[in-house]
């Protein structure tokens, strides 16, 4: 069972705010029974936390919890995230026995730690019993969260203690390696090769450390899940925060390279991440932390968390504390941000919750006009088939990104900055683990292939290449150092086999016929432009919706298109409509052509549904 959730989350209880969105037509929310304090040392929740000692839990606390929400009219459906992080009490009596105790902080040091996995799966087991015997009717999924702000994050610094590094010598004899301490915190941040990646000749054991605590934190993910499958309803199910390859920085230290198997899981229902923080401003094109292809392959509905700040959010979580955070800047931005991201989830077919974070965001009785109406379409329309049109496919190899220098600035200029650019394509795309090249639905429609980060090519990951993607007249833009290594050394000299003899002294970007597809080649991912992408793939044939640099979401049914500067533009559709309605206005676009003339607001954002 995969479900569609289009619903209302805050940390705060805002209340307020949770009737405007039941008045709006929202029943569903998003709840966190907190047992401890964020990334600011504030308390997540504004309840008494539910786990108190071991074994012993105020439930009444959760119970006055569900019942406020209940009684604000957000009713229907509740999403409720299952704290697993140490409450301080649990912290402080590991830490008495020279234990990791955590997990906040020491994720996958806690992770190693047989006595803390023990309690929190005894209160985790406990609290969903609880959960399925008390609050079934209206709780229908669960959140499992652990580790920096509850998104499965590693922040230790890339240190190991006693009981990881058994954990690290048990899983180097299971995977057939020599004995090997864990490499220092000095070494893990001092790169082999232009002062950016790991040479696997020269430092083995820094590559095989971080896959190790990707590994633990994914298997952690699916222990967990499985056990909490066995204690809900067949019917109820789980999500999970995890997997930000695409644009967050250090993603290996973040301990989040296990993305294939916990996205493939059986037990894992749904993916959240929050919207790119990279890109979020007017004129970005947005989109989540994972790759959404890889998703939709292993059959996941992702939950978009909308999370961007509105002009009106509140700053002063304390007297004390206040966010100095980018936002919204007017009512104007507002309404086109939540109209974008609305428009993307819908396009991609994904849940999503409005993130009131910390109150306020939602405070202005327009912005509600458009959360009913938006609530009108999603129920109309989320359900129906979507068929892929895009003819760009974003490549990223998780398993390179443990080469990185994981503090350099410069992994920016890699998959975060890439899809930056990708969003001002005036074009739509998709994004994909290299891993999904024998899945991609349609293959044929992908004309071009941007291979982000492929300085890895093994033997077997050169057959999965040449078979999937060198081929049929393709063009495939190739960035800094493709096949550098072979998972064994990095050999520049590997570089021009894929780039046509292309070197990592090539300037600017190259172009080679290989024959039956074409090869570009960008050695500074940092110079890579819209206008570039642009120009190679109106050369790969792709069919460019605007001439203008803007996001442009797209599937067969749906055109969605945003700006920050507004103006007149024209929209190119592959063939000819019938008929296009703006489905935020109501108004009709255009009639038996192949194009739409509309004039945008300055900013805006459209949606279009074409017949």
């Amino acid at each position: 069972m995969k479900n569609h959730y289009f619903c209302y989350r805050s940390f705060l209880p805002e209340f307020d705010a949770m009737k405007r969105f039941a008045a709006a037509g929202v029943d569903t929310a998003c709840f966190l029974p907190g047992n401890t304090t964020n990334s600011l040392g504030e308390p997540y929740s504004q309840y008494p936390a539910v786990w108190r000692w071991y074994g012993e839990y105020d439930f009444e606390s959760l119970d006055r919890q569900i019942a406020d929400i209940c009684r604000t009219g957000l009713n229907k459906t509740l999403i409720c995230i299952v704290d697993l992080n140490s409450p301080a009490w649990l912290a402080r009596q590991l830490s008495c026995q020279h234990k990791s105790s955590d997990s906040f902080t020491h994720l996958t040091e806690c992770l190693a730690n047989p006595d803390w996995r023990r309690e929190t799966m005894r209160y985790m087991i406990d609290f969903l019993d609880y959960c399925e015997k008390k609050h079934s009717g209206v709780i229908k999924a669960y959140v499992l969260a652990c580790g920096h702000t509850d998104e499965w994050f590693d922040h230790n610094g890339e240190i190991c203690g006693l009981d990881k590094g058994r954990a690290y010598a048990e899983w180097r004899r299971q995977h057939g390696l020599p004995a090997a301490e864990p490499p220092s915190a000095v070494k893990m941040n001092t790169p082999d090769y232009d002062g950016l990646l790991f040479d696997p000749a020269k430092s083995g054991n820094v590559l095989e450390y971080r896959r190790f605590c990707s590994e633990l934190v994914g298997d952690a993910i699916l222990g967990f899940a499985a056990e909490a499958r066995r204690h809900i309803r067949e019917t109820a199910e789980i999500g999970v925060f995890y997997g930000y390859i695409t644009t967050r920085l250090g993603a290996a230290e973040s301990a989040h390279l296990a993305y294939e198997r916990v996205v493939n899981s059986p037990d894992i229902d749904f993916m959240i991440s929050p919207g790119s923080y990279g890109d979020r401003a007017m004129g970005g094109g947005g989109g989540w932390l994972g790759c959404s292809g890889t998703e939709k392959i292993a059959g996941k509905i992702h939950m978009h968390e909308c999370d961007q700040r509105t002009h009106t959010h509140n700053r002063d979580l304390t007297p004390f504390v206040s966010l100095k955070v980018p936002f919204w800047p007017d009512t104007k931005s507002d309404v086109a941000g939540i109209k974008r991201e609305f428009a993307l989830a819908l396009l991609k077919r994904s849940s999503l919750w409005w993130f009131d974070m910390w109150g306020g965001f939602y405070e202005e009785p327009i912005l509600f006009e458009n959360f009913r109406h938006f609530k009108e379409l999603y129920d109309r329309y989320i359900e129906l088939p979507s068929e892929p049109v895009e003819e760009v496919a974003l490549i990223i190899d998780p398993e390179a990104l443990v080469y990185f220098d994981q503090r350099s600035q410069r992994q920016k200029a890699f998959q975060p900055d890439v899809r930056k650019q990708l969003n001002r394509l005036g074009a739509p795309f998709e994004s994909y683990c290299l891993n999904d090249l024998p899945h991609i639905p349609n293959p044929e429609r992908i004309k071009l292939f941007i291979f982000v980060c492929q300085w890895e090519i093994t033997p077997a990951k050169a057959a999965l290449i040449e078979r999937y993607a060198l081929n049929a007249n393709r063009t495939v833009l190739w960035l800094y150092a493709p096949g550098l290594s072979d998972g064994q050394s990095l050999a520049p000299a590997r570089i021009g086999r894929w780039t046509g003899g292309a070197t990592e002294h090539a300037s600017g970007l190259t172009l080679n016929d290989m024959g039956n597809w074409q090869a570009a080649y960008l050695r500074n991912p940092a110079e890579l432009t819209p206008a570039m992408l642009k120009e190679l793939a109106k050369k790969a044939g792709v069919h460019i919706y605007c001439d203008a640099e803007i996001p442009i979401y797209a599937d067969q049914r749906f055109l969605a298109a945003h700006t920050a500067t507004g103006g007149r533009l024209t929209l190119l559709l592959p063939n000819q409509q019938k008929h296009v309605t703006e489905l935020f206005s109501g108004k009709t676009a255009a009639v038996d052509s192949d194009r739409i003339e509309w004039i945008f607001e300055s900013p805006d954002t459209v949606l279009f549904e074409m017949e």
